[in-house]
């Protein structure tokens, strides 16, 4: 089986995390596509909504999309967990499946601050969906780049950020999250918002 991962803090998830799955079902011609909530991000210090908000946004939000589902192989809290280290215990449990690691093309300036990169580089699919086929400033070699798989799809300008600072001023964030999601999404980063 082809498993696209798809990780991330999804605090919250938006229609932006959905159209970059719908992109690399497709293009990729992949049998599933797991979304990977993150516990403790290593590179992020934005507050998050706790897991458990996360992961009932989510189920809400794939309801109706058969093919995608969630995995908690990434979902621990105590310590920041890194890629590399998922995709080995990914490759343990699911040796007979084929996994593609799907990233936005904001990714690649920080790819290169990632842990053990160029492992990940060497032994996982890496595709990353750029907006118009060119990706942006990067510290990686030529032949770093020749491992990645670069795919074009329809911008979508949409980040968690811009969602919680939106919800956090009162404005409208109708379109940005599934609508099945809205009022939830709303109360529980209003919440957040109220923690120091």
């Amino acid at each position: 089986m082809k498993i696209g991962l798809l990780g991330g803090a999804f605090n919250p998830i938006h229609v932006g995390h959905l159209a970059l799955a719908k992109a690399a079902y497709e293009k990729l011609n992949l049998n599933e596509v797991w979304f990977l909530p993150t516990g403790n991000h290593p590179l992020k210090n934005e507050k998050l909504l706790p897991l458990k908000d996360r992961v009932y946004l989510l189920k809400h939000a794939l309801l109706e999309l058969e093919s995608f589902r969630i995995s908690l192989f990434d979902a621990i809290i105590e310590k920041p967990t890194y890629s590399d280290e998922l995709i080995k215990r990914l490759s343990r449990e699911y040796p007979e499946y084929e996994f593609y690691f799907l990233v936005g093309e904001d990714i690649i300036p920080e790819l290169h601050n990632w842990h053990n990169y160029r492992w990940l580089l060497d032994n996982v699919r890496i595709c990353v969906f750029t907006r118009n086929g060119i990706f942006p400033d990067h510290r990686l070699s030529t032949d770093e780049l020749a491992k990645i798989t670069f795919l074009k799809m329809p911008p979508v300008d949409i980040s968690a950020t811009e969602i919680r600072k939106k919800v956090n001023k009162g404005e409208s964030i109708v379109g940005l999250v599934p609508d099945i999601n809205l009022r939830k999404t709303i109360q529980l980063l209003k919440k957040l918002n109220k923690k120091k």
